[in-house]
């Protein structure tokens, strides 16, 4: 004999269907006080700049007393009230953070970086400095090779010294030089 009649629910499974609803509704409760992207917790996950509804339904943080649960649960009959309040918020959220965007994207827009007299003539010093510096560093460059040269040329000179002396002492030392 089973232990539920017909239609019976076990307390477990009624206490987990209070948990989803009370969560949905928690979920709610904090999207609804997202302002900016500051207010948005590091536990949702967001895609791009916006807060899907598959995402919140995947949102679980304990801290936050919220727990993840599936899109079938969340369109259960039990749970529709807090599931349309829970889709509102989310617009309402999407709505506010699009328009901090775009209040965003004006300010960058429209604000032309003017900078004093008093910044230009200290680029303007900064950027002689620097030619000054790359000068230098030119300089000391062609210094370089013209050293490098010059050790070829005397190498080169020894050499020929070298041959020449061995060419005097005979074939049979040759092979030494080389």
């Amino acid at each position: 004999m089973s232990k539920f009649k017909k239609g019976e629910t076990s307390k477990p499974v009624i206490d987990k269907k209070i948990e989803i609803s009370s969560s949905i509704k928690r979920k709610t409760e904090l999207i609804n006080k997202i302002e900016c992207f500051e207010d948005i917790p590091s536990s949702l996950e967001m895609k791009k700049n916006a807060i899907s509804q598959t995402s919140v339904h995947k949102w679980d943080d304990s801290d936050l007393n919220i727990i993840s649960y599936s899109y079938n649960t969340a369109h259960a009959e039990h749970n529709l009230k807090y599931l349309n309040d829970l889709i509102d918020s989310i617009k309402n959220a999407n709505h506010r953070l699009s328009q901090l965007l775009e209040s965003e994207r004006k300010d960058k827009g429209n604000s032309t970086a003017r900078i004093s007299q008093n910044e230009v003539n200290k680029l303007k010093i900064e950027n002689e400095e620097l030619r000054v510096a790359l000068a230098e560093v030119y300089r000391a460059y062609m210094s370089l090779l013209d050293q490098c040269r010059e050790d070829k040329e005397i190498d080169a000179a020894y050499r020929k010294l070298i041959l020449s002396q061995a060419q005097i002492l005979g074939r049979n030392r040759l092979w030494l030089v080389k």
